[in-house]
């Protein structure tokens, strides 16, 4: 299992007599000294500061139908400072459409206009309302009139006739600065909730009181009230390699962990893994759904007629769905409504294309599953924790000796043994009849891309020839993804902005289509400018092409890990031709760097023979996952690197 290094918050409370504490902010009531302001003291770099974030979830009770709702309110102010902060005038939230509605939602900009405040309310139009998933929507507002100087503000509250499996999280940091951050929690005594921290901010206010609700004249229940409160929140610097940034923001959120009926038993919601498993087995747009199968009968016949071996029908099955059954682009675990039906349509979500792919294994006598995962952006599962709500994508494994593959049939471009990056986040967990356990879920396959650049090297300055590609893994994918489609203009006019140094004259591609392949580019170049040339000698960085010319990683300490998603491996080769007459004066010194263990490891070397310069270069990092231990020395061998890919060759003429 890959450690999380997004340190668990301990939450500590007082206890004492609920104090009404007065809220924060009120919704309208913007200050001149906010319109006002003109830079964040305590990061004058900030685009925009939240100058406050304001939520309370609260359960309280509905005499009318003599049961406990649920509430969510939240207030944003935003002050918008540069031009760069311009899009934190847009604001989104998401909720559960079948369970959960909308109440008030209101945004308004506010703006300085000789020396009075000036109000611009949001309009209809600059409302929208999206699908984002099987059963979670979207709400999207943009606040008018907003520019360098405004301050925004928004408003929303959702309410449910349910009270919620978890409240929360509640994050304390964003990408910009929060000036106060402050959450509030009022649960009556019938629910228990476990308190949930994580992140490294410490809480300037953390509050437990107790209040009092009723059910009737006589009989009153208490309520938890708990207060939350950071200030000056620093922004969340996000680096590169990194999962979302939701796993190590600070936060905390309230997960159910039992009700106790008003007048009647304690109910355990907590749950366990072999309930989930049992759950979505039963589900009529899961497990139901494996049962099915017989739309298949052709497509069964067919593969097994040409297919011998277990591997050949696997790649076959997966080819089939991959070809004939279009994703629509939504991810979910469950069913649009049968696969028979999405068979019929040829299109799908993520769910229907996977687990169609999981009935046709099994129809050729083999062992597949379903396994059900988190992906990336949706952020890390708890393991100790069982909740089937974290879960929103579904992929499809298969046993083949005693090892397992795992498929996703909705990338065109990602090849058998492959899986989208996407679904790469350390767990998955495989739902069957016969049980349900956790399996990792990584990239096995080493991203290789091997380049061969044979270049002449003219008396002039001009630099011309031919530049090999050999991609494969993740770096093919990445190819692929980024030309498909394209005529043979746009495909120049692609390959001369990803190679910003050359000119592409001529491109041939191999296996393009054919993604169990490696893909093959052979170009005709030319280097855009000519080559630096001072008196007698020449100046000329070999690196062309892949030149890794600076470094990802520019925090000073870094306290999550890093995450390269898969393990890489860079060669580059060239060999330069010189005009007769021509010697290096100086070279790059050979170097050999490793990390420790060998996690990472970097080899160059430059030498001549006759007019022929042979430059060699290999970047490796050899696993997933560095953590904030390993971040010093991961910075400094880039450092190196980066180093020795900016020296040059000073060539001089004999």
């Amino acid at each position: 299992m890959i450690r999380t290094f997004a340190l668990a918050i301990t939450i500590f409370f007082v206890s004492n007599l609920a104090i009404a504490q007065k809220a924060p902010i009120k919704y309208g009531k913007v200050s001149m000294d906010e319109l006002l302001m003109k830079t964040y003291e305590k990061d004058t770099s900030a685009v925009a500061v939240y100058l406050c974030d304001y939520g309370v979830s609260e359960i309280p009770f509905m005499t009318t139908t003599f049961s406990f709702d649920y509430k969510h309110t939240r207030i944003m102010r935003i002050k918008i400072l540069k031009d760069e902060g311009l899009d934190y005038g847009d604001l989104e939230f998401s909720f559960y459409k079948g369970s959960s509605n909308v109440g008030s939602v209101k945004a308004c900009t506010y703006n300085l206009e000789n020396g009075k405040i000036v109000k611009t309310k949001i309009s209809a139009k600059d409302r929208i309302l999206e699908k984002s998933s099987d059963d979670v929507y979207t709400y999207k507002l943009a606040c008018p009139n907003v520019k360098p100087g405004s301050v925004v503000e928004f408003m929303y509250s959702i309410s449910s006739d349910i009270p919620p499996y978890k409240m929360g999280p509640w994050y304390f940091q964003k990408s910009i600065p929060i000036v106060w951050s402050e959450f509030r929690v009022n649960v009556p005594e019938y629910f228990h909730y476990k308190k949930n921290g994580k992140g490294y901010l410490t809480f300037d206010v953390n509050e437990h009181t107790y209040g009092n609700g009723s059910i009737a004249p006589q009989e009153q229940f208490s309520i938890d009230r708990y207060r939350f409160v950071v200030k000056d929140a620093p922004a969340f610097k996000k680096e590169p390699y990194t999962t979302s940034s939701k796993n190590y923001m600070s936060a905390v959120e309230f997960e159910l962990a039992g009700v106790q009926e008003i007048r009647g038993p304690y109910h355990d919601r907590i749950g366990s893994w072999e309930q989930i498993n049992k759950d979505l087995m039963e589900n009529q747009y899961f497990g139901v759904q494996l049962k099915s199968g017989g739309f298949l009968k052709d497509v069964v016949a067919e593969i097994s007629a040409k297919a011998e071996t277990d591997e050949e029908k696997i790649l076959a099955a997966f080819n089939y769905i991959k070809a004939n059954m279009k994703w629509n682009d939504y991810y979910g675990k469950y069913v649009t409504t049968s696969l028979r039906a999405a068979f019929k349509e040829k299109k799908g979500n993520v769910a229907d294309i996977n687990l169609m792919l999981v009935v046709l294994l099994n129809k050729l006598g083999l062992k597949a599953d379903p396994v059900i995962l988190s992906t990336r952006s949706n952020g890390l599962l708890s393991l100790f924790s069982p909740s089937e709500r974290k879960f929103n994508y579904v992929i499809a494994s298969c046993k083949l000796g005693e090892n397992r593959i795992y498929l996703d049939a909705t990338d065109a471009n990602c090849p058998c043994n492959l899986l989208p990056e996407r679904c790469i986040n350390d767990k998955g967990r495989v739902i069957s009849s016969a049980g349900s356990f956790f399996v990792d879920i990584e990239s096995k396959s080493v991203s290789k891309s091997a380049t061969i650049a044979k270049l002449n090297l003219s008396e002039d300055g001009m630099v011309s020839g031919n530049v090999d590609l050999s991609l494969n893994g993740f770096t093919a994918l990445q190819f692929r993804d980024a030309i498909q489609n394209k005529s043979e203009d746009e495909l120049l006019e692609t390959m001369d902005e990803a190679y910003e140094l050359i000119d592409v004259e001529s491109v041939e591609l191999e296996n393009l289509k054919n993604v169990e392949k490696n893909v093959v580019s052979k170009m005709e170049v030319e280097l855009s400018e000519e080559v630096e040339s001072v008196n007698d000698l020449i100046y000329f960085n070999p690196f062309v092409i892949n030149k890794i010319d600076e470094n990802p990683f520019t925090l000073e300490e870094r306290k999550y890990p890093v995450d390269f998603t898969y393990p890489m491996d860079r060669t580059f080769m060239l060999e330069l031709t010189v005009p007769e007459g021509y010697t290096l004066e100086s070279k790059p010194a050979p170097a050999r760097i490793n990390l420790p263990e060998k996690s990472g490891q970097f080899m160059y070397s430059v030498n001549q023979t006759g007019n022929k310069i042979m430059v060699v270069s290999r970047f490796k990092i050899n696993k997933r996952t560095f953590f904030f231990d390993e971040y010093a020395n991961l910075k400094e061998f880039y450092n190196l690197v980066v180093a020795k890919h900016a020296e040059m060759l000073v060539l001089k003429k004999i």
